[in-house]
């Protein structure tokens, strides 16, 4: 497979980049129960809100996390404010039962108006929609977790009475205590574990996608530069001609008048420069055709990137909620925020000195000039990265805030809206206390790190490193990489004599392999979501990223083909079917000889289309769709009786299709059975067909 050099950028952005927070389920479980079952009380607030409006399946995956989160607190203890426990978890899982049926038919809404003609390409899993049963029923999971405290506790009493803390029974019980904690925190995070590899995993996909989509984007943005440029220098050129014209058609019509004679040669001279104006101006016309193709793809990809950025950011901000739970240190972060600003400014200063140095010596090679900018870019490249990483921090800081405050809203309301009985009151008391502990959290956190910006200024008096690091921490110096530096930067990545001067290893080279695969992977499924949504130009972007680096393809070829049909350019799409089917070779692919006939039969090529389809058929004998079309050939050749027998085959294959039914009414017409033609018409109206006011008016309906 040829490596997709477009995609290589994205594997040193992954290296720049700090390793993402992945939250487990047995973190989870050790949290403290009462912050547990605030998170679970805001998922259910969060559920009611979205069955208002009607989204049942969020509203039960919120639902389901909330009943999850109340089991935890079930089999770890037990003894947790027991009743409140059982009614929150019993009346979270009747709202389950409750929209259980609509989020089902919801979610098959949602699937099907997703359904493209596409190649399915493995990706993203529809939302679990089942029920959970109950929970540890004999108590057995929440008495062994019982057990495994007692034991751990008695081993540390044990091993804190031990003289010598290193000798080798001192050892042997910290290890015995290890894996007594590793079987508690499995044991109670088990009701949680599957949700929470859910979502690490959705996450995952939207970053993949959203990374892939920036690549396809940015491809197109440098193909619109090189295409403008084009259109520069052609417009430069029929600049000159025309002025070459005009200066020869005087001499021309000078010569005409002082003797009646064009002479031979400026007369073929002439003609010349009309073709090639002519020329160039078809040029221009393509060009400008291309540039608009291109505008437009890249407005629909600026457009999807940002979706699923939203989209990430969502179920971002939804970990971050249990991130904040579990531990929630802001001054370590803006420390660890400074120290990287200020180790950043140096690297780049000092790039950035180097590079100056090197250009000013009047003998520097231009291979150690190369060198010096590919450092220079490489440290901005680090710092764009750790500014955006900021920016996330800080929105989730903002986030957790925001929660809160609507979560004491809701509380004085209840508080004021009605009267509460024992457990309500009770309910309300111990969540106010939640959240006031966590507002004299964040405000001591905030505190801190306050103290920490404030240092960080002062040092910037007398430090330019810290100058520029404090300035980029405050947003008034933001660093963005121009399209030629990523250009470089691309470059830099692919030259193993500034990256790395061994040979990538076997395991090394097949990781890399590997995850250009899940990147192409990654370029189809976007493509499908900007096919769904009608964004055509954008769709062939992402696919014709793949066609153009990865000659073996075929599935991404035959979806580029579909793609270039919908844009009404048949001929295109031919040549990609013909060559997914010569790539494919002994690997017999029915779908990609359906979508060649069919954009043959658009061509008017009838005879060709009728063996595409054949072969097709050959291969899938159950493709209605097939069928049909093989009838509109049969009609349009007007061989009526094998058109007749296709649409009836094709209802016979799939009795929900309402074409075939519009084609037998009009057969029928035809041969003056007009009864017959009534009733294929009705069936045609009944399968869903949109009605025919000229056939009516034929039928005297």
């Amino acid at each position: 497979m040829t490596h997709l050099r477009h995609l290589i950028g994205l594997l040193l952005a992954a290296l720049l980049s700090a390793q993402a927070w992945a939250q487990t389920p047995e973190e989870l479980a050790n949290l403290d129960p009462g912050e547990l079952y605030f998170q679970a009380w805001s998922l259910v607030k969060e559920g009611e809100e979205l069955e208002e409006k009607k989204d049942f399946v969020e509203a039960f995956t919120k639902y389901r996390k909330a009943s999850s989160f109340f089991d935890i607190i079930k089999i770890t203890r037990p003894e947790f404010r027991k009743e409140g426990i059982k009614f929150r978890s019993d009346s979270t899982k009747l709202a389950m039962e409750k929209i259980h049926e609509k989020a089902l038919a919801q979610q098959k809404e949602q699937q099907d108006a997703g359904a493209t003609p596409l190649l399915e390409i493995p990706g993203e899993t529809m939302p679990n929609l089942q029920v959970p049963g109950v929970i540890d029923p004999s108590g057995a999971d929440s008495r062994r977790i019982q057990d495994l405290q007692k034991a751990i506790n008695g081993l540390k009493r044990t091993l804190s009475q031990k003289a010598n803390q290193r000798d080798a029974e001192s050892a042997r019980l910290r290890e015995q205590i290890r894996d007594y904690e590793g079987q508690l925190s499995r044991l109670a995070a088990s009701p949680l574990r599957n949700q929470v590899q859910d979502l690490n995993r959705q996450i995952e996909q939207l970053r993949r996608e959203r990374d892939a989509m920036e690549i396809a984007k940015n491809k197109a943005n440098a193909e619109k530069e090189i295409t403008l440029r084009r259109l520069e220098n052609t417009q430069r050129l029929l600049a000159a001609a025309n002025v070459e014209k005009a200066e020869l058609e005087a001499i021309i019509d000078k010569q005409t008048k002082i003797n009646g004679k064009v002479v031979e040669g400026q007369q073929e001279q002439i003609e010349k420069l009309r073709t090639v104006i002519k020329e160039r101006d078809a040029m221009i016309a393509e060009v400008n055709e291309t540039v608009d193709d291109l505008t437009k793809q890249l407005t629909q990809s600026q457009k999807m990137v940002a979706e699923l950025e939203v989209e990430r950011d969502s179920l971002i901000g939804e970990r971050d909620q249990m991130k904040a739970l579990l531990k929630m240190n802001e001054a370590d972060r803006v420390q660890q925020l400074i120290t990287q600003n200020v180790t950043l400014s140096k690297e780049m200063n000092e790039a950035r000195a180097n590079l100056d140095a090197v250009q000013s010596e009047a003998d520097s090679k231009k291979e150690v000039i190369l060198l010096a900018k590919q450092r220079l870019v490489v440290a901005k490249a680090k710092i764009e990265n750790l500014q955006k990483s900021n920016t996330q921090a800080n929105q989730s800081m903002e986030r957790l805030e925001k929660r809160l405050k609507q979560a004491e809203e809701d509380l004085l309301s209840q508080l004021n809206g009605k009267e509460l009985n024992q457990r309500g009151k009770e309910e309300v008391a111990m969540l106010r206390e939640i959240i006031d502990k966590q507002k004299a959290k964040i405000a001591a956190q905030v505190g801190a790190a306050k103290l920490l910006l404030e240092q960080g200024e002062r040092k910037a008096e007398t430090d330019t490193n810290y100058k520029d690091a404090m300035a980029r921490i405050n947003g008034d110096k933001k660093i963005e990489l121009t399209i030629e530096e990523m250009e470089l930067l691309e470059r830099t990545v692919k030259n193993p004599s500034f990256t790395n001067n061994d040979r990538p290893s076997a395991q090394e080279f097949n990781k890399a392999t590997s995850d250009l695969r899940q990147m192409t992977k990654d370029l189809n499924q976007v493509a499908k979501r900007l096919f769904t949504k009608g964004d055509f130009q954008a769709a062939r972007g992402n696919l014709q990223l793949i066609v153009d680096e990865d000659p073996g393809a075929w599935e991404a070829m035959v979806n580029l083909g579909i793609v270039h049909l919908r844009l009404d350019d048949s001929h295109a799409a031919t040549r990609l079917f013909q060559k997914s089917i010569l790539i494919a070779g002994d690997r017999k692919i029915p779908f990609a000889h359906f979508m060649l006939g069919d954009s043959l039969y658009r061509q008017g090529l009838y005879d060709d289309a009728a063996e595409e389809m054949k072969r097709s058929l050959s291969l899938d004998p159950n493709n209605a769709k097939a069928h049909i079309l093989l009838g509109n050939i049969a009609g349009k050749t007007n061989n009526s009786t094998e058109a007749e027998f296709h649409f009836k085959e094709a209802i016979n294959q799939d009795p929900a299709l309402f074409e075939p039914y519009f084609n037998l009414s009009i057969i029928a017409f035809t041969k003056g059975q007009k009864d017959e033609a009534k009733k294929f018409y009705r069936d045609y109206l009944r399968k869903g067909g949109p009605s025919s006011a000229a056939h009516e008016k034929r039928l005297n309906l």
